[in-house]
């Protein structure tokens, strides 16, 4: 039976339901979609999955306070051993990740182009850079639906008040471009995104003949685009399995230790220009005080500190 990739898959979805900016329905559709997508194009993957070796999980809670996201969905091995061989047609486990390998946050600008496209893009750039907080290392994509249809009713409006979308190609094309050039890991370690991916569709949401259309044609995402679905995919394939199923896969208590004292240095650094300025206003003035001298001598003592940390963690 040929296989259905996600960008077809969410446009039969919203055929048939409605969508709700609300409800997380859409985006788990999108997402396991993907899994799916991901199970038939990785060979390496689909086998450590049906080993019980790695393991999804939906609505994943990473972090806490302003360093807290729920993602929509995360993969890495488990955290207790996983029955094989794996029920169901999906030949992957549902269960609690011991670290984050994978994380995919599905987003969507459905109407109100302008604004929320804005909206979307700090969402997937903080959602990147949280991964990287608590899991650097993990591969970390964004699938955005984007509405390219004139008129959407809004289950949030009142019954009859349906959006007009003007110059909405444009619209489009613009919102597309925001995430074609939007930074990028490019296969290193950073607070990047790795790869993201706009998948357009033709949705009213409203009850008539209209009927949901994947669209493909511009202003969507060509083949070649590294937006477009099958390109994202393929980028998400690659740098999983070169990360984590061919060789050792980083070691993540390491980079956080690495990406802590890098933080520290910067601070210190900060504090001691902060002192050096304040010694150099006094000095002009005459007026240099003690105060002033023994903050200097303290944080530069901090930073020598923190410089042989570093030292000593990269001579082990």
């Amino acid at each position: 039976m040929a296989h259905t990739y996600g960008d077809e898959r969410i446009a039969e979805w919203l055929r048939e339901n409605e969508y709700h900016p609300r409800s997380s329905k859409h985006g788990s559709v999108s997402c396991l979609a993907l899994l799916d997508d991901l199970l038939y194009e990785s060979d390496l993957f689909r086998e450590a999955a049906e080993a019980g070796e790695i393991v999804y999980e939906e609505d994943y809670t990473v972090g806490e306070g302003e360093l807290r996201w729920n993602v929509d969905l995360v993969l890495g091995p488990p955290t207790n051993e996983v029955e094989t061989p794996i029920e169901g047609d999906r030949q992957i486990a549902e269960a609690n990740p011991e670290e984050i390998w994978l994380a995919i946050d599905a987003k969507s600008v459905m109407t109100e182009h302008q604004k929320a496209r804005r909206n979307r893009q700090r969402d997937i750039n903080g959602f990147a850079d949280i991964m990287y907080h608590h899991y650097p290392g993990a591969v970390a994509g964004g699938v955005l639906l984007i509405n390219i249809a004139d008129q959407f009713r809004s289950p949030l409006r009142d019954e009859g008040d349906i959006t007009e979308h003007d110059n909405i190609e444009r619209l489009v094309e613009e919102t597309i471009e925001i995430f074609r050039t939007i930074d990028r890991s490019e296969g290193e370690i950073d607070p990047n995104v790795d790869a993201a991916a706009t998948v357009v569709v033709d949705h009213t949401n409203l009850d008539d003949d209209h009927e949901t259309q994947l669209v493909e044609d511009p202003p969507a995402p060509g083949e070649n685009s590294i937006v477009n679905y099958r390109t994202f995919l393929s980028i998400i394939v690659e740098t999983f399995e070169e990360r984590f199923l061919i060789g050792d896969p980083p070691n993540m208590a390491t980079l956080r230790e690495a990406d802590t004292l890098r933080n520290e240095l910067n601070e210190q650094v900060v504090e001691l220009l902060h002192y050096v300025h304040e010694v150099g206003v006094t000095m002009e003035q005459g007026e240099v005080s003690e105060d002033s001298i023994e903050d200097l001598r303290e944080t530069l003592g901090q930073l020598e500190d923190l410089v042989d940390g570093v030292e000593q963690r990269h001579a082990e």
